[in-house]
């Protein structure tokens, strides 16, 4: 696992997962937020909120996943985004779930629409499968969140580990070639591991007497 970490193909498969749950999540948060009563009438079909707090969540739901949509389409805090998509997935599914096995048939309302539709017009497996498949492509971010293309550093930024924006890059260490390691190529590479290298490099060139 350690060697496939970090690896070519886990940043190019986590890069195509980020930008693929990105794509989804600003689809879905873009449909719903130019009709916010059809998404409040889409979350009340489900009756499993009050009618107050689902109207709360009906406006709220697509903004939320237009700002989590693009967190993950830059690549900023990429693990959390993901832990934060995949619940948001799982709780999908659960309602979908739960809307089947109450007998209700409803639209999900996932990428706009939503509400009540006639008897026989829903059709929940192809929705549960498809919200599940994304909530696979979330537990893939959250265990290799290291991509390329992405503002984070190794998919942690806001959890401790700095991001593109981090100070290690000035203008004397690139200019000497003693830049920090790329995006991505060892995660486990932390502030006092820079130092310490570039205090290596220092002690090198320091002349002999």
């Amino acid at each position: 696992m350690s060697g496939f970490r970090s690896s070519a193909p886990q940043l190019w498969i986590s890069t195509v997962l980020r930008l693929g749950l990105a794509g989804v999540l600003l689809w879905s948060g873009g449909a719903k937020v130019s009709e916010p009563r059809q998404a409040v009438m889409a979350v009340q079909a489900y009756e499993i909120l009050p009618t107050s707090v689902g109207e709360f969540v009906g406006y709220a739901l697509p903004l939320f996943e237009l700002a989590l949509g693009l967190a993950l389409l830059l690549g900023v805090a990429t693990r959390v985004s993901a832990v934060v998509a995949g619940a948001l997935m799982t709780a999908f599914v659960v309602g979908v779930a739960s809307a089947w096995a109450r007998g209700l048939s409803i639209d999900c309302g996932c990428f706009g629409g939503g509400g009540a539709v006639p008897e026989g017009e829903a059709n929940y497996l192809p929705v549960l499968l498809r919200d599940l498949s994304f909530a696979a492509m979330a537990a893939w971010l959250v265990v290799f969140p290291g991509s390329r293309w992405a503002w984070d550093r190794s998919g942690q930024a806001g959890t401790g580990d700095l991001g593109l924006y981090d100070e290690w890059d000035d203008e004397a260490e690139l200019a000497a070639g003693r830049h920090r390691r790329p995006p991505g190529e060892d995660p486990d590479h932390g502030r006092e591991d820079e130092h310490a290298r570039l205090q290596t490099i220092e002690d090198e060139e320091e002349p002999q007497l």
